[in-house]
């Protein structure tokens, strides 16, 4: 089943509704008769495998001491509405008027043979799957009824220790396959005879009908309970990394390193290196008149040595 939808996603060009499907049994045939196939076989019509599958479940589920009629019933039921839904699926999308957009027509094509060989063997398989234990049956020993002893001896010798009847088994067959019958039909009244009859079913059982359609709203309680949950812890695990890891971790560790890195050139520009260009100043201020004096020239230095006779005889003359 779940191979067959993805081709027929592919044939669509991405398309996944089933609501704007249909027509499509001669633009896609092979994809039609191995997903026909696999409805059958799935639905419990004999002779294909799910027939035989299907069968030994509900026999057993009847006849076994450790089965009750409550559980047969309950399988008959399901039987018939595996019916019902396959080909539901079948003629919605295969069968009458299409549904789909122009856009989307250009893109139907038949699968490649990387898709379509494998439904092929698939559908094969569906058909000749459970001939295979009908010779073993012949001879009075289904092998695969005790294929899983080593697993499940004791419930295997419990449900062999049973003593049914053959007529009965034929029986309830009968019944079972006629149920899968009456859902296909049933399928087959609602979505091809009268296409407008669902919808108007179900204006008519609008709250049986949403509470269906929204499958009683497991999804939206499942959101409500865990996915929203954890879609809030999540979104509060990130504003506690934006706000305190990033924000006070990360980016507070970085404005604290800029700050103290700016605060540190600061120091060492204004203090150290102004404390080292200000003692230069200071040297170089005093050292002005050393210098105006000891220009290296030897007339300056008769010129002072003259001065200097003359202000000490001055100096005398007057003292």
């Amino acid at each position: 089943g779940l191979p067959r939808l993805r081709g027929m996603e592919q044939e669509m060009g991405g398309e996944q509704d089933l609501h704007r499907m249909g027509g499509l049994r001669k633009k896609t045939p092979v994809t039609f008769l191995t997903m026909f196939v696999a409805a059958l076989a799935i639905s419990g019509i004999p002779p294909l495998a799910g027939f035989f599958s299907k069968d030994e479940i509900l026999w057993q589920s009847f006849a076994s001491p450790l089965g009750n009629q409550a559980l047969w019933a309950i399988g008959v039921i399901t039987a018939g509405m595996t019916g019902f839904y396959m080909f539901r699926l079948v003629f919605r999308t295969f069968f009458g008027q299409p549904r789909y957009s122009h856009e989307v027509e250009h893109h139907i094509h038949e699968s490649p043979r990387s898709m379509t060989i494998p439904l092929t063997i698939l559908a094969f398989l569906s058909v000749v799957g459970g001939w295979v234990g009908i010779p073993a049956v012949l001879r009075g020993a289904n092998r695969f009824e005790h294929f899983l002893e080593p697993v499940f001896g004791h419930r295997v010798e419990v449900a062999a220790a049973a003593t049914p009847t053959h007529g009965q088994e034929l029986q309830l067959m009968f019944f079972s396959v006629l149920v899968a019958m009456v859902g296909i039909l049933l399928a087959y009244f609602l979505y091809l005879r009268r296409p407008d009859a669902p919808e108007k079913l179900a204006a008519k059982l609008s709250p049986a009908y949403r509470l269906l359609y929204r499958k009683y709203y497991v999804d939206e309680l499942y959101d409500v309970l865990f996915v929203n949950r954890f879609k809030d812890a999540g979104t509060t695990l990130a504003a506690f990394d934006l706000g305190v890891i990033d924000g006070w971790g990360v980016d507070g560790s970085s404005w604290l390193t800029r700050f103290t890195a700016t605060k540190s050139m600061w120091t060492d520009n204004w203090v150290v290196d102004g404390a080292v260009r200000a003692f230069g100043f200071v040297v170089r201020l005093m050292s002005y008149p050393v210098r105006m004096i000891q220009a290296g020239f030897v007339q300056t230095y008769v010129l002072l040595i003259v001065v200097g006779v003359l202000l000490l005889l001055g100096y005398y003359l007057l003292r």
